[in-house]
C-alpha cells in the first residue's frame, strides 16, 4: 500500500485505473443498449452489432500497438500520457453526447477510438515503470497495475450494466460519469513525474508489421525475453477462452441463469487481480520467476478440474445464483474458477517484469507494443479456434479440458526454453 502513496507510482496507478474503468463502462453500456434496442439500428440483429463492438475495440491493438510502442520510446512517456488522457476527455464528451442522442455511427466511432486510446496507453504504462520504480519493487508495482486493471474492468462492466438498466436516467448517468472519470484520470496524469525518452531521434516506422518482426527478432536474441513475450500472449489466449465461453457454459452445461454468468465473471476477474498482487507479495520484493511455473501448474490443474465440475448437464434455467452457490456443483465450479484466476494472476506478473527488466530502455516500449499486438492476435485465434471446435462437436467442458492440456504443453515448453523460471522455487517455498 505504501507504493500507492508515492508520487512515482500512485498517480500512474490511478490514471490507468480510470482509463480501464471508462473503457469498460462505456463499452458495456453500449452492449446493453444494443441488446435491447439493436433491432432499430439499420435492421441489424443485436448479436451482430455486439460482435461488431468487440471487433472495433480490439482492431486498434492490431493496427497501432507497434506504432504506440515507437511513440512511447521516442517521446517523454509522462507527457504522452497527459496528451492521451486529455484526448480522452474530448472523446468521452463526444461519446456521452452520442449515447444520449442515439447516434449509433458516432458511438461505434467512439468505441474504435477508445480502442486506440488503450492501444497507445498500454506500452506507456508498462514501459514507464522501470524508470520510476526500483528493481526490487518492480514485481509489486506490476502486481498493483494488474490488480487495478482487472478491478477497474469489473467495476466498469457492472456499473455500465446497472446504470443502463435504469432507462433514460441511467443513460444520462453513464454520459456524465464517463466524462467525470476522464477528467479525473487527466488530473492524476498531471502528477506523474517526467519520464524522458532514451531515444528521442527515433524515426517512426512506415511499416508496423516490419517493425513488429524486427522486435521479435530482437527478443529472440535474448531467449528469456522471447519466452516471456510468448508466455504473456498465451495468458490472454487462455483467459479469453474462459471469459468468452462462460455465458454458453452457464446456460447449456450448468443450467443456470444469466446472473450466474455475472458471478463467474466477477470471481474470475477478482481472482486474477488478487493473484497478481498476492503473487508479488509472496515473492517479497524479489523477481519471483518461480511464480510462472507454479501459477502455470494451477492453470492446468484447475482448468482440467473445471472440465469435470459440472456433473450431469442440467436443463436451462435450473439454478438461480442462490441455488447455484448452495449446491455442491456450484461450489466446485466457483472454487475452480477462483483458483484458475488466482493462478493466472500469479503467472502473468513475473513475465511482464522479465520483459521490462531485460529489454534495453531504448526499446522497452516497442517491445511492450509488440507484446500487445501478439496478445490481440492470440485472443482472436482463441475465439476462432473455439468456434471451429464447437462446430466440430466439442462441448465447452471438452474445450476447457483441451485448453488445460495445451497449457501444460506450453508451460513445459516455456520452462525447457528458459530454465531460469525454475530458479528460486525452493526459496519461494520456504517463504510461503
Amino acid at each position: 500500500m505504501n507504493l500507492l502513496l508515492q508520487r512515482r507510482f500512485g498517480p500512474l496507478f490511478f490514471t490507468q485505473f480510470c482509463g480501464a474503468f471508462n473503457d469498460n463502462l462505456y463499452k458495456n453500456a453500449l452492449i446493453i443498449l444494443i441488446a435491447f434496442e439493436g433491432q432499430s439500428f439499420f435492421g441489424m440483429p443485436p448479436a451482430l452489432l455486439i460482435n461488431l463492438v468487440a471487433a472495433l475495440f480490439i482492431l486498434p491493438f492490431l493496427l497501432f500497438s507497434v506504432t504506440a510502442g515507437e511513440c512511447a520510446d521516442k517521446w517523454d512517456k509522462a507527457r504522452l500520457m497527459r496528451l492521451i488522457k486529455l484526448l480522452e476527455i474530448i472523446l468521452m464528451a463526444v461519446g456521452a453526447l452520442s449515447l444520449i442522442t442515439h447516434q449509433l455511427i458516432l458511438v461505434l466511432l467512439v468505441i474504435f477510438l477508445l480502442g486506440c486510446h488503450s492501444a497507445f496507453f498500454g506500452p506507456l504504462k508498462f514501459a514507464i515503470l522501470p524508470q520510476h520504480v526500483p528493481a526490487d519493487q518492480l514485481l509489486l508495482a506490476n502486481g498493483w497495475v494488474e490488480m487495478g486493471t482487472f478491478v477497474a474492468i469489473l467495476l466498469g462492466t457492472n456499473v455500465g450494466g446497472l446504470l443502463m438498466g435504469a432507462g433514460e436516467a441511467g443513460r444520462m448517468a453513464v454520459a456524465v460519469l464517463v466524462l467525470l472519470v476522464a477528467i479525473t484520470g487527466y488530473g492524476f496524469s498531471r502528477a506523474i513525474p517526467p519520464a524522458p525518452s532514451a531515444m528521442p531521434d527515433l524515426r517512426l516506422s512506415v511499416n508496423p508489421l516490419g517493425e513488429a518482426w524486427r522486435n521479435l527478432r530482437r527478443a529472440g536474441a535474448d531467449r528469456v525475453v522471447l519466452v516471456a513475450l510468448l508466455g504473456n500472449s498465451w495468458f490472454w489466449f487462455y483467459g479469453a477462452t474462459f471469459l468468452t465461453q462462460f455465458p454458453s457454459y452457464t446456460r447449456d452445461t450448468l443450467g443456470a441463469t444469466e446472473a450466474v454468468v455475472t458471478l463467474l465473471w466477477t470471481v474470475l476477474t477478482l481472482a486474477v487481480g488478487t493473484g497478481s498482487l498476492m503473487g508479488a507479495r509472496l515473492a517479497r520484493g524479489k523477481l519471483g520467476y518461480a511464480l510462472v511455473p507454479l501459477g502455470g501448474l494451477g492453470m492446468t490443474f484447475f482448468a482440467m478440474d473445471l472440465a469435470s465440475a459440472h456433473g450431469v448437464v442440467m436443463s436451462v434455467g435450473s439454478f438461480t445464483v442462490m441455488a447455484f452457490i448452495s449446491s455442491l456443483r456450484g461450489v466446485h465450479v466457483v472454487v475452480d474458477t477462483a483458483l484458475i484466476g488466482f493462478s493466472a494472476g500469479a503467472y502473468i506478473v513475473p513475465l511482464y517484469v522479465l520483459i521490462q527488466s531485460r529489454t534495453a530502455e531504448t526499446h522497452r516500449a516497442r517491445m511492450m507494443g509488440t507484446t500487445n499486438l501478439l496478445n490481440a492476435l492470440f485472443m482472436v485465434v482463441a475465439s476462432l479456434l473455439a468456434v471451429w471446435l464447437l462446430g466440430k462437436g466439442f462441448t465447452i467442458p471438452n474445450l476447457f479440458l483441451m485448453v488445460g492440456v495445451i497449457n501444460a504443453v506450453a508451460l513445459a515448453a516455456l520452462v525447457l526454453a528458459c530454465p531460469m523460471l525454475l530458479s528460486g522455487m525452493s526459496a519461494l517455498w520456504r517463504r510461503s
